[in-house]
């Protein structure tokens, strides 16, 4: 595919009708893939990608949860606002032409959208579409939006068509990306193994549906229609979960920023922050060991001794009863005995003598006394009235609460306020930092954007939770239909075909694994390849690998030691971004055109160089270039002019409020690009 050329027509900077020739153009025998259109910040380079994206795919190039109201409103807002308002336009017109090979032959397609604004400030949008000078008459003009689609999916525009914002956010993506991961099934022809087994199960659906059994084709209709909308509540929370993570990858680089400006500082602080805050970490996890540890004092026996008073008159009172049950048990045995000794000297012959009756006198007198000793309680009232067993269980929790459960728990008290007392000068010298006025500021920053991390966080967690429902609930939908259609065709014949189904389903499994590794293994091939090319460093890495469920990327040393991709520098993480879109074009095998948007404001020189050199003019047969005149400055523009086909310069007059074009960089001498 060629795009042949860009119109845009009252549209955001742009006034009155301007038309960029892209063909690339063949000088001095060569083939020159590189269209550079040069212009300052604020110039529109911008504005033509957006250009190019929104008169392809519409509303769709806004994103996904884009309502036709803020649709419109867009589409409002891009019409060109002169300076002079007695010439305010009322209209906007984008058209772009390209080439594309079908069955061996190429056709040329226009697509051109336009969108009138009313009096009343209504928006009304227009699409067309020409094949080869003529309207499209093969599809009907409602299925025009799906059929451009077809042919440039909107999902891989964004690996084809893309600026230095993009390439940023696929080099801080660690994780790996669902439309990333969508992307790849695509270029790598995966996406079409898939379709086929859906289509498939779609086939046995209907031939299920055809049955003898009407309960069952009504049963399937119905499981069909839930099982849909469960796909879309699945694809859209989806969505939303990445929407999270990109937004938590944001905060994360944000804090990242604001952290490594203050480590640069040069102050004490920030040398001992990263302690400080490990420090930090360190003695909240004390702290909560040591409340943790009062909280298991607390339901043991610590309360009998905060009131130890009362744990007094209990224990006191537990031992009179205790001095009670004892003489209670003495005197009953005393009275025992004195009942034996009565009877055994009536029964005795000493009852006969005056000295006999005063010995047995004398006897029980004594054990009278004893009695009598043993009983001086008994005016005592019996309050616990608790076993013997209970009683010492008693003793023992108060002894415990004395001896043992409030000296730990007074030791963890002095512990804990130490504890608390640390954290809180650990904390306030994190929060003091530098003194310089921007400091505080950052301080701010950084507590706001770490209580937005931590509520994205929990939306992440809550997403997870409910794709992880969500997709149990799809699965046993999809077994549910499953056995319905199995059922459904049960007579011989169909249930050959079934099998047959179930057998092409099981080889396209056995096939789709195999394919998937092949293509993961060339693709890795390919962006090793193409950082090593693109990096000042050379062959930095040896090996990167890509798991092929969740597309998150790995590189590896030539030690065959992992390097995280957080220990990357910005530059490094930018080229790797680019090798692995690079390595997506060149295993895809579809011949789409690259455009790129300010690639290299973030890279340093050498980086640069190397760009100009051995990415830009092999990354397509078709690269068009938006740069600011820092980017590809007289140097790195003479370095990259044998593959330049032609050139643009935007140039943005403040008095109109509107570019002008001129095809030229940003100096005349420029134009040597066409000899």
């Amino acid at each position: 595919m060629i795009f042949r050329s860009i119109l845009l027509e009252n549209y955001g900077l742009f006034a009155g009708r301007v038309e960029f020739d892209l063909t690339p153009k063949i000088k001095y025998r060569k083939l020159r893939p590189v269209i550079l259109i040069g212009g300052k910040n604020g110039a529109g380079k911008t504005t033509i990608l957006e250009a190019l994206r929104l008169v392809l795919y519409g509303k769709a190039s806004l994103g996904n949860r884009v309502s036709q109201n803020e649709y419109e409103l867009f589409l409002g807002n891009q019409i060109h606002n002169g300076a002079d308002a007695s010439l305010k336009a009322d209209y906007a017109r984008l058209a772009v032409t390209f080439d594309h090979v079908e069955q061996g032959k190429q056709k040329q397609y226009k697509a051109e959208r336009s969108w009138l604004r009313s009096e009343r400030g209504k928006i009304t949008e227009y699409l067309k579409i020409i094949k080869n000078g003529k309207i499209l008459q093969d599809v009907s003009p409602e299925f025009w939006q799906g059929f451009v689609e077809g042919l440039i999916p909107e999902r891989l525009s964004q690996l084809f068509f893309f600026d230095g914002e993009k390439i940023k956010n696929l080099a801080e993506d660690t994780r790996g990306s669902l439309v990333l991961a969508d992307s790849i099934k695509i270029l790598l022809g995966l996406d079409l193994v898939e379709r086929l087994k859906a289509d498939l199960t779609i086939y046995a659906a209907r031939a299920a549906k055809k049955g003898s059994n009407k309960q069952i084709q009504k049963q399937l209709v119905s499981l069909e229609k839930t099982i849909s909308k469960t796909k879309n509540q699945l694809y859209g929370t989806k969505e939303q979960l990445a929407e999270v993570q990109t937004t938590i990858d944001g905060i994360e680089a944000d804090l990242r920023k604001r952290e490594q400006w203050l480590q640069q500082q040069g102050h004490v602080f920030a040398d001992r922050r990263q302690t400080l805050k490990e420090t930090k970490s360190a003695v909240s996890a004390e702290i909560a060991f040591l409340e943790d540890k009062i909280r298991q004092e607390c339901e043991t026996t610590y309360p009998f001794a905060l009131c130890p008073s009362i744990a007094q008159d209990l224990q006191e009172q537990l031992k009179k009863e205790e001095e009670l049950h004892k003489n209670a048990l003495v005197k009953e045995e005393f009275l025992h005995l004195r009942e034996e000794l009565k009877q055994v000297l009536a029964d005795s012959q000493m009852q006969k003598t005056g000295e006999k009756r005063e010995l047995q006198q004398t006897i029980l007198a004594t054990i009278d006394s004893k009695i009598a000793m043993s009983g001086k309680l008994q005016d005592l009232v019996l309050i616990q009235g608790v076993s013997e067993r209970e009683r010492q269980q008693f003793f023992s929790c108060l002894n415990d609460a004395q001896n043992r459960s409030l000296p730990t728990v007074r030791q963890a008290g002095k512990e804990l306020e130490q504890a608390r007392i640390k954290l809180r000068n650990i904390t306030q010298e994190l929060n003091q930092g530098p003194e310089e006025a921007r400091s505080e500021t950052i301080f701010k920053e950084l507590t706001t954007l770490h209580q937005r991390l931590g509520k994205f966080e929990q939306k992440k967690k809550q997403l997870h939770e409910e794709v992880r429902k969500q997709e149990n609930i799809l699965k046993a939908l999809q077994r549910d239909h499953k056995r319905l259609v199995e059922q459904q065709l049960s007579d011989e014949k169909s249930a050959q075909r079934l099998e047959q189904i179930h057998a092409i389903q099981k080889a396209l499994d056995s096939y789709l694994h195999l394919l998937t590794q092949k293509k993961i293994d060339q693709l890795c091939d390919a962006v090793t390849r193409g950082f090593n090319l693109l990096s000042r460093k050379g062959g930095m890495i040896k090996q990167v690998t890509i798991d092929s469920k969740t597309f998150t990327s790995t590189l590896y040393n030539h030690n065959g030691e992992p390097i995280p991709q957080d220990k990357l520098s910005s530059g490094e993480k930018q080229l790797y971004a680019i090798a692995m879109l690079w390595g997506l074009a060149r295993t895809s095998g579809r011949p789409l055109p690259v455009i790129i948007d300010t690639p290299l404001s973030r890279l340093d020189s050498d980086h640069r160089r190397n760009l100009i050199h051995n990415y830009f003019p092999h990354a397509s047969h078709q690269v068009i270039l938006l740069s600011t005149d820092t980017e590809v400055d007289k140097q790195l523009y003479k370095e990259l002019s044998p593959h330049l086909s032609h050139c643009y310069h935007l140039v943005y007059d403040k008095q109109t409020n509107a570019t002008a074009t001129k095809e030229e960089y940003f100096w005349k001498e420029s134009k040597a690009c066409l000899n």
